[in-house]
């Protein structure tokens, strides 16, 4: 069920949390990715507090790329980023890749820009 609104009637409807961000992508089931202002990434759990941070080669933007990675924007291209290991696995040359839509079963991905679809 969806939690109602807290007032008198309903005293522990749980808090929302607030945190400055570009973008969040969620990692894992109790995991979140955050591309802070200084372009760095900070792994949270659920209370918001940061269990990992990151240093990112000038990432401008990230897309959720399955359990425990990410895909990372920057002005060249997209990079498919290991969370857990630090490291890359895999980049493509794409200007300005403003969507990402995977398969169901995540072997596929299609990155749409502007003027471009790469599969």
């Amino acid at each position: 069920s969806i939690p109602r609104e807290s007032d008198a009637q309903n005293p522990d409807a749980p808090e929302g949390k607030r945190s400055s961000g570009l973008t969040a992508v969620w990692v894992a089931r109790n995991r979140f990715a955050v591309l802070d202002r200084m372009h760095s990434l900070l792994i949270k759990n659920l209370k918001n507090e940061i269990v990992k941070k990151v240093q990112v080669p000038s990432c401008e933007e990230i897309f959720y790329a399955g359990t425990g990675s990410l895909l990372l924007r920057d002005a060249d291209g997209v990079t498919l980023f290991d969370v857990q290991q630090k490291r890359s696995l895999a980049t493509v040359k794409i200007a300005k890749v403003k969507y990402v839509v995977w398969s169901a079963d995540t072997s596929h991905v299609a990155l749409l820009a502007k003027h471009a679809i790469m599969i």
